[in-house]
């Protein structure tokens, strides 16, 4: 099975821009907007396309509002932080949802790091695995990853 970013761009769990418990936003789709739903406060928004095309690099507090916008530790649409997100080493570890970070863990803790064939004629770098990080994937990393992923879980309880 190919897995890709997009597998997991569903749900995205963020940070609450009200109260600063986790919300979730859900994807836009040609029968909805985006939108994101905190339980805790009631917070809730839909997302508005203003500008069209995709970002793909720089932090999330320089992207435009209403751009929809992948690369850093935030949400493609509202731009809020996400929820899993911890400091690893001088880098940032990040997921959109548990599903996600669940990925990442089985990946870093893999002994066989084996990729899964490209269909001839694509990208060769479409692959979760071929996108994630080279400091994530290097075996001097895998503690400290680990270790992170570890703090991750732990608020998710």
């Amino acid at each position: 099975m190919s897995i890709t970013l997009w597998s997991f761009a569903d749900e995205f769990w963020v940070v609450c821009p009200r109260c600063s418990a986790r919300a979730l936003v859900r994807p836009y789709s040609e029968k909805r907007p985006a939108r994101l739903v905190c339980v805790k406060c009631g917070t809730s928004r839909s997302w508005v396309l203003s500008a069209r095309g995709v970002l793909t690099s720089g932090r999330a507090s320089q992207w435009p509002r209403g751009t929809y916008a992948v690369g850093d530790a935030a949400d493609p649409y509202f731009h809020l932080p996400l929820w899993l997100r911890v400091p690893c080493g001088s880098e940032v570890l990040w997921a959109f949802n548990e599903r996600h970070l669940n990925f990442i863990d089985e990946y870093v803790r893999a002994e066989n790091r084996r990729r899964a064939p490209t269909l001839p004629g694509g990208p060769r770098n479409a692959l979760l695995e071929s996108r994630l990080p080279r400091w994530m994937k290097l075996a001097r990393n895998r503690e400290a990853v680990i270790a992170a992923i570890a703090k991750l879980r732990a608020s998710l309880t």
